[in-house]
């Protein structure tokens, strides 16, 4: 109870920081206008200029517009401010010495809910209603009589590894002087280890790196040494399955990125939707973020909006600290856009419900046209295989048996063994590589 209590009153100094910020912007944009007006009435400026720099600062509203929407948001923000020293006054026990916000404060219970089962079911009877609708009537009127509760996201910023915990005892001191000596063959791997969700440190997964390539050489070095029958044969086939091994594990991070960064692509459009439907209510921009995570209808996007709630719950970040942070690291550059779009809309004064309709046509519109495109490409794709696996092995079996009417061989094979490799061996091993050609590139829906 006591940490839900200092969360909320981070939340204050959070909603404190953004009235602050639209003070400061309301002052700084009358201050200009007074400005403009004294070069007008004073001739430093012509009317057309004075027109164009009116505009630039009022963006198409009238003075009293912009000073309406700027008090309209600070408003809000009181507003929130109210809500949270309710809850906490709730959550501390006391009775609050505030008045609670409308929405907050239960509706006196209808009369029917204070009887009992007995009068209840006899009250049934007479009006001829069914029992059961009655009570899924009452359950839901229950519910709503409630007061509104934050739900806390959980979220864990770092747990240990324990295949990374026996790989430093092994060989942390060799990850310390590569990593020292050389900075630059790491310096990728420790770029993408910031961007994608490893729960892993950097010092630990470089370790792991080296640790699983030892071992990976040492297993390959006995199996092939035992197979072959040669040592020196599978020592050397064991360096390089361990050199194999490194490879693969450093540029994971990497090719996880670019599965992050195509899943977020496809749930970007819709979720910048519900984000303009939530913020035409009038609502937080920090609880727009809260109900798109609670939602659980956008997984990949979940993880950046989790740290976001993260920094600013939890670390005590305002929402624009918080954004600015999650887009640095983010590996969708649309994503990043989004953010930085918002922390520029929030700190000019700017129609957030506008910049999001705006960005969620544009984003739709993508979003089609990169369906329109894999569509003609699987359209491509149709065509090479109808012309490699349906033409191409009717056109080998007419061939082979051609030639097996003239008679001969080819290669020194006979045609019943070439028709075989074909039928049972090259035909199913195409399909199979065409299958997992068409995995490896296909997109996410």
């Amino acid at each position: 109870m006591l940490y839900d209590s200092i969360e909320r009153c981070k939340r204050i100094y959070g909603i404190i920081d953004e009235i602050k910020s639209y003070k400061t912007n309301k002052k700084g944009d009358l201050d200009a206008l007074k400005v403009l007006n004294d070069k007008l009435s004073k001739g430093q400026i012509t009317k057309a200029e004075h027109q164009n720099s009116l505009y630039k600062i009022l963006k198409g509203k009238t003075q009293e517009e912009l000073i309406r929407e700027y008090n309209t948001k600070i408003l809000n923000l009181l507003e929130g401010i109210k809500e949270e020293n309710y809850q906490i006054y709730l959550v501390l026990g006391e009775e609050p010495k505030i008045e609670a916000p409308k929405a907050f404060i239960p509706a006196e219970v209808p009369e029917f809910l204070k009887l009992s089962k007995k009068e209840l079911s006899k009250y049934l009877e007479d009006i001829n209603v069914s029992n059961e609708a009655v009570m899924k009537f009452i359950k839901e009127q229950k519910k709503r009589q409630t007061l509104r509760t934050y739900q806390k996201v959980d979220y864990v910023v770092y747990k240990s590894n324990k295949y990374g915990k026996i790989a430093n005892t092994f060989v942390e001191p060799i990850t310390l002087h590569l990593t020292k000596k050389f900075p630059d063959l790491f310096k990728p791997l420790l770029d993408s280890l910031k961007i994608v969700n490893i729960n892993m440190l950097s010092k630990s997964y470089i370790s792991t790196i080296i640790f699983t390539s030892i071992i990976s050489t040492l297993v390959f070095l006995v199996l092939f040494s035992i197979i072959l029958k040669n040592v020196i044969q599978g020592l050397a086939l064991g360096i390089v399955s361990g050199i194999i091994t490194s490879i693969v594990i450093y540029s994971y991070p990497s090719s996880m990125i670019k599965t992050r960064r195509r899943k977020i692509k496809v749930e970007l459009p819709f979720a910048i939707i519900h984000m303009a439907a939530v913020a035409g209510s009038g609502t937080q921009p920090l609880n727009i973020f809260t109900l798109l995570l609670e939602s659980g209808e956008y997984p990949e996007l979940s993880k950046e909006i989790k740290k976001i709630i993260n920094y600013v719950n939890i670390f005590g970040y305002n929402l624009s600290t918080a954004l600015k942070s999650v887009a640095a690291t983010t590996p969708s550059p649309e994503f990043r856009e989004l953010l930085n779009g918002i922390i520029s809309t929030t700190e000019t004064g700017g129609d957030l419900r506008n910049y999001l309709d705006g960005k969620s046509v544009d984003a739709l519109g993508t979003y089609k046209l990169d369906r329109q495109k894999y569509v003609e490409t699987i359209a491509t794709y149709s065509d090479i295989y109808t012309g490699i696996l349906v033409a191409a092995p009717l056109l080998f079996v007419t061939t082979l048996t051609i030639i097996n009417v003239i008679g001969g061989s080819i290669a020194g094979l006979s045609v019943a063994t070439i028709a075989a490799i074909g039928t049972f061996g090259l035909i199913p091993a195409l399909n199979i590589g065409f299958i997992v050609f068409l995995n490896l590139t296909q997109q996410e829906i």
